[in-house]
Formats: C-alpha cells, sequence, structure tokens
C-alpha cells in the first residue's frame, strides 16, 4: 500500500476567502526582479503589496496581491517562465525560519517531511503532501486551492514553488540533482523547453497534479549540512510563528463574529463560541493564550465603530447604541466617556 504523509493538523489554519504568503515570498520575487533588469519595488507598490513592511519578519501578503504581482511581472518583462528566472534567487531566508531548519536536515526527505508539516507559513493557499509510489519513488505534490471557482496561487506561483524547491535542493545536495519527472496543472506553454531546461527532466502540462516526482535515492543520502539540533531549533522557531498566526487569525475571526452579532445584542462569549461552531471553554482558552479575552476585543470593536458612526454617520446616539449591542443609550455614554474622556454627543459635535 502507498504510504501518504500529509501536514501536521494542528498547523492548519482555518479556509479563508483570500490566502496568505510570507512575505519572504513577495519580497524575494521584488530582488529577483531586480536583479533581472526590472524595478521589483515598483511592481511590488503596484501590485498593492506594502513594501514598508517588507523587513518584519513575521508579515504576510494577501495572495490577491501575489496574484497580481506575478500578473504584472509577466506583462512587464514578457518572459512566460517568468516565476522559475525568480525561483534562481530564492535562499534560505526566503523560507522565514523554516529555511533554515529545511538547511539543516539530514536529508532531502527530511527536508520535504519538514515542508508538508509546515506548509502553512509558506502560503495557506495550497496543500502540500508527500505520496510513496512504488520501492523507488515519492511524488511531492502541490494541490491549489480555490476560493469562488478562482485558484489562490497563480500558475507563475507554482513554478516559484517548485522550481525553488529544487533550485534549494541542489544548493544543499549535488548542483546535478533533478526531479525524475515534473508536472503541473497549467496549460502548455509556448516553449515547454524552458521547464524542462530548468529541471533537466521530462515535465508535462495540463496534468491533474503539479507534482515532483523524485527517487528515493537521491532523497535519503546524508546531507553535508545536515545538522539535527540546528534544524530543531528552527522547528520550534517556526511553531512559534504558526501559533502566532493561528491567534491572529483566531481574534479575526473572533472580531468578524462579534461584528455580526452585535446589532442582535449578541455579545457574550458563549454567542460568539456558537457563531464559531466552538466550546465556549476552548474559545476563552484559546483567546487566553494570546493574551486577550472576549470582553477587550467586544470593547476594542465597540470604541473603534462608535468613533467611526459618530463622525462619518448620521445615525442617533440612540441608534449607535443598539447597533454596538448595548441595551441601553445610557450604556454607550459611560463607556465612550471611559474611552475618550467625553461623551458621544461632545465628541460628534467637536468633530462636526
Amino acid at each position: 500500500m502507498n504510504t501518504h504523509l500529509q501536514s501536521n493538523p494542528q498547523t492548519q489554519i482555518n479556509s479563508k476567502q483570500s490566502s496568505t504568503v510570507v512575505g519572504g515570498w513577495s519580497v524575494a520575487v521584488g530582488r529577483a526582479l531586480d536583479s533581472l533588469g526590472y524595478n521589483g519595488a515598483e511592481l511590488l507598490h503596484a501590485a498593492g503589496v506594502d513594501i514598508s513592511q517588507k523587513r518584519n519578519t513575521d508579515v504576510r501578503f494577501s495572495s490577491d496581491h501575489t496574484r497580481a504581482l506575478w500578473a504584472l511581472a509577466l506583462t512587464e518583462t514578457g518572459q512566460e517562465n517568468i516565476g522559475l528566472q525568480v525561483a534562481r534567487y530564492v535562499c534560505p531566508t526566503t523560507f522565514h525560519a523554516l529555511g533554515f531548519s529545511l538547511w539543516a536536515s539530514n536529508s532531502l526527505f527530511d527536508a520535504l517531511r519538514r515542508m508538508v508539516r509546515f506548509e502553512v507559513l509558506l502560503n495557506d493557499g495550497c496543500h502540500l503532501s508527500l505520496d510513496k509510489i512504488g520501492e523507488e519513488d515519492f511524488d511531492f505534490i502541490m494541490t491549489v486551492r480555490h476560493s469562488d471557482s478562482r485558484p489562490l496561487v497563480a500558475p507563475e506561483g507554482v513554478d516559484y514553488f517548485l522550481g525553488a524547491v529544487v533550485k534549494m535542493f541542489r544548493d544543499m545536495s549535488d548542483d546535478e540533482f533533478s526531479p525524475a519527472a515534473v508536472s503541473f496543472t497549467r496549460q502548455k506553454p509556448d516553449n515547454p523547453g524552458l521547464w524542462e531546461r530548468y529541471f533537466n527532466c521530462p515535465v508535462s502540462f495540463g496534468a491533474p497534479d503539479n507534482r515532483l516526482q523524485l527517487s528515493a535515492d537521491s532523497l535519503i543520502k546524508d546531507l553535508p549540512t545536515g545538522n539535527t539540533l540546528l534544524a530543531e531549533q528552527n522547528d520550534k522557531l517556526v511553531e512559534d510563528y504558526l501559533h502566532r498566526l493561528q491567534m491572529a487569525d483566531l481574534c479575526g475571526q473572533v472580531r468578524s463574529a462579534l461584528i455580526d452579532l452585535m446589532p442582535l445584542g449578541l455579545t457574550t462569549l458563549e454567542a460568539v463560541a456558537s457563531e464559531l461552531k466552538m466550546a465556549p471553554r476552548t474559545l476563552q482558552y484559546k483567546l487566553t493564550q494570546s493574551g486577550t479575552t472576549i470582553q477587550a476585543l467586544r470593547d476594542q470593536i465597540r470604541e473603534e465603530l462608535a468613533r467611526k458612526y459618530l463622525q462619518h454617520s448620521r445615525q442617533s446616539i440612540t441608534q449607535i447604541a443598539y447597533s454596538l449591542g448595548f441595551s441601553d443609550p445610557a450604556h454607550l455614554n459611560r463607556a465612550f466617556k471611559r474611552w475618550s474622556g467625553e461623551t458621544p454627543t461632545a465628541f460628534r459635535a467637536r468633530h462636526l
């Protein structure tokens, strides 16, 4: 029976309408475009990527922006293999802390298992798996997720990722490292030879999967860069990063639920937990882990929305109070005075 390795479910992020990509990927694309003679920063800015955050190691960018970036890069360069060209410039830091875990893995097989385990770090718009095929080969598969029938990763992004994996494996093991075969779901390009020369193996297009077929012999060899202690230390950094990411995602979900439920007067822990299909005790524990509470998030949202409504809407203060889930306008008056030092009426008069 074929063995199948999938990502650890504890590192899964809840599905969203738009996925996110670790910031290093987009920044690396910009630098590579610079090296290729184009204005990478300008293209990043045009795609909506906030380049002022590029030095923030925890930053993530929306896949909407990265798809736009690939479309702009394709138009600007006219190079259908732009994803593969950019992949030549990847380095360990492109993969956040995971890059150093990969580099310190004892074998390429260990590195692939780490990619599968920590797939969410790189791009939560795709799913990675490692299948054993017979006795001699493994398939490393990248399955792109969809939202509203739209792929969350552009074809050039798939080229970039699989190309980056092969490039890094060549750096870690042998310049001559090559997959046995590669397949892409994308349509056949005008010059498929560019892909065959990059991967140095047969490449097929219009396939059911994006995959690298790899021989077991090439994967199990000990690597000169292997360092178990260093790999494990960086694994912990990745786990910490994913924990922060999950907590931020949970707080975002709680905020969205509160905004939806407030006009109905439902702002309790139990109401939000029910909306998120979660046990109240579990939600309370997770929020405590992230350093906040349902009360703190509720007050934060109420203050933000109250200021916004008072400045930019014609709703009466009574209407605003009920839309924020207060049972009595007097409760809004007291809360707003605590937040701002003045009453809602005084605040509105001053800003108008």
